[in-house]
């Protein structure tokens, strides 16, 4: 006698369709409502003063729109500071990660743009971690800078160049202030056809230098930043520098203490007689050192 086998299949009753068809609507719907009815207000309201408290810059946004997926929009951001030029940003967007939020933590996807362009220029993006809505808890930020317009940023020092760049930095606490900040992260960066303008020399003279590329890093422990990297070269020469950087509030009032090698090249020469200053021989090494606050470093020769 051969044996046959049963195939059994598994129908679902119309019952249970029904019934997951209504569940996954029912939780769709409520997923929606939940963003629907975040405080939007609220975290706008926080990152402008977190803004404000880091960097020690006024922020001004224009308007804001909250965007789908759960983000805010800001279009026309200024960042000023009394005696220094404003800082216009076309557009901010911070998108939030919801399912994170509704477990309490905290997660940002920030795009900025200098520009009202679709190209992929003038971008600032990043995210910020935390493992607390209020940012109480340790807070992470990392990101990039994406062939921004230095002149738009440092117009007062900078007439051309273009900067890109990488950084991750991690706070201990979102409450620090930042005589008390604890953390550590490194930022790198690069300038290319960079023109600096405006460099004080003292008894009211100034000095212009033109480099092709520019390099630098950082390393942060808490309040202090060691550069691991200052290069630079051109037509006005080459240089290579080493020192440390010292945060203060406001972020303008750091202290810099840079020890930079330069080696004088062609074009620096022809400017450093019409200023009246050492012109040594093309080729030939020279230290400076660079000190005071960002706001107003003075070059000692």
């Amino acid at each position: 006698m051969g044996e046959h086998r049963r195939i059994m299949t598994i129908k679902w009753p119309e019952a249970w369709r029904e019934i997951l068809a209504w569940t996954g609507g029912g939780v769709s719907i409520l997923v929606l409502c939940l963003i629907a009815t975040f405080p939007y207000g609220m975290l706008q309201s926080r990152i402008v003063t977190e803004l404000t408290r880091a960097t020690g810059l006024e922020v001004r946004v224009a308007d804001w729109t909250v965007g789908l997926p759960a983000s805010l929009e800001w279009r026309n951001v200024t960042l000023s500071k009394p005696n220094w030029t404003p800082i216009q940003l076309a557009e901010l967007q911070a998108k939030l990660g919801v399912t994170t939020a509704l477990s309490g933590t905290l997660g940002l996807d920030i795009v900025a743009k200098l520009t009202e362009t679709a190209s992929p220029t003038g971008l600032v993006k990043g995210t910020v971690t935390a493992s607390s809505l209020s940012l109480a808890a340790p807070v992470m930020i990392k990101g990039q800078v994406q062939h921004v317009d230095l002149s738009k940023l440092l117009r007062r020092y900078v007439t051309h160049g273009t900067l890109n760049g990488n950084f991750s930095h991690r706070v201990e606490s979102g409450q620090a202030t930042v005589t008390t900040m604890k953390g550590e992260g490194t930022w790198t960066a690069e300038a290319t056809d960079l023109v600096i303008d405006q460099i004080p020399l003292g008894n009211g003279r100034t000095l212009s230098l033109t480099f092709s590329q520019v390099s630098a890093g950082l390393v942060c422990r808490d309040l202090r930043c060691d550069v691991t990297q200052l290069k630079g070269d051109g037509i006005d020469g080459s240089f290579t520098g080493e020192g440390y950087l010292t945060i203060q509030q406001p972020m303008q009032q750091s202290q810099v203490n840079l020890t930079v090698t330069v080696v004088p090249g062609p074009g620096f020469a022809s400017k450093a007689g019409t200023l009246g200053l050492p012109s040594p021989p093309p080729g030939t090494p020279m230290t400076v050192k660079i000190i005071g606050t960002l706001a107003q470093a003075r070059i000692a020769l």
